[in-house]
């Protein structure tokens, strides 16, 4: 298995872009002097593969697109508006370290694994419930169960990381005492929303020691403590 490893000149993270390309051109475009040698790590939700009903040609152009207009080096985590990584007919590697698959130049890590950036330590842990489900459900969109990591996958990581130290986590959602509340969507009944990755978050969250988070998800700009939300904004960590 190919083992792609790269020492980048600066590592940058960013929240959702739900393969809004122009968008995404917006925030990189802020990066002075720009090139391949500069990491972007998209916090789930880059949106590569939402429209994905079996139409392999048509994300397969999409990936192209993006990798082809972008000055930068892509990796993704998992989002919840996205069919799982390990679902799809990517090409499977090692990157920086951890499970994971490319194609196009665009890279995703597979949730649980370890990568080391730069010599930084940083854990994966992508998905989360979507709370537009019944939405989805009831108008025939795209959604996947496995979009939330079942309760298994999440005790084998919270069991593989326990006493663990890190540089960075990277998480699509968060840890449960760090819901930013003031983001949740108005008319969503919250009694019927799984809080399960958001708890297992927590309890990952108590049992290794990190120096920074970093989720998306919420579509928010916010600092909580060591726990950092983004959504629009690029924010340079190496």
């Amino acid at each position: 298995m190919k083992d792609y490893q790269k020492t980048f000149k600066r590592v940058f993270v960013t929240g959702d872009v739900h393969a809004d390309r122009y968008d995404l051109e917006i925030r990189v475009s802020r990066i002075p002097r720009v090139s391949k040698d500069d990491l972007l790590i998209i916090l789930g939700d880059s949106g590569f593969f939402y429209n994905v009903f079996h139409n392999d040609i048509e994300t397969d152009y999409l990936l192209q697109d993006f990798a082809n207009s972008l000055p930068i080096t892509i990796l993704c985590i998992q989002g919840n508006h996205e069919l799982p990584f390990k679902r799809l007919k990517l090409e499977r590697i090692k990157v920086l370290g951890a499970s994971g698959y490319t194609s196009h130049g665009i890279y995703f890590v597979e949730n649980g694994e370890t990568m080391v950036i730069n010599d930084k330590k940083c854990l994966v842990v992508g998905g989360a419930y979507s709370v537009d489900k019944p939405t989805r459900i009831y108008c025939n969109w795209a959604w996947w169960k496995d979009e939330e990591l079942s309760d298994e996958e999440l005790q084998k990581i919270e069991a593989g990381v326990c006493n663990e130290s890190f540089d960075y986590v990277f998480t699509h959602t968060c840890p449960y005492s760090k819901l930013p509340r003031e983001a949740f969507l108005p008319g969503v009944n919250q009694s019927e929303v799984s809080n399960r990755t958001e708890l297992a978050l927590e309890r990952i969250k108590n049992s290794i020691e990190y120096k920074e988070w970093y989720c998306g998800h919420f579509h928010i700009e916010k600092k909580d403590g060591d726990v950092f939300f983004l959504f629009h904004k690029v924010k340079q960590i190496i």
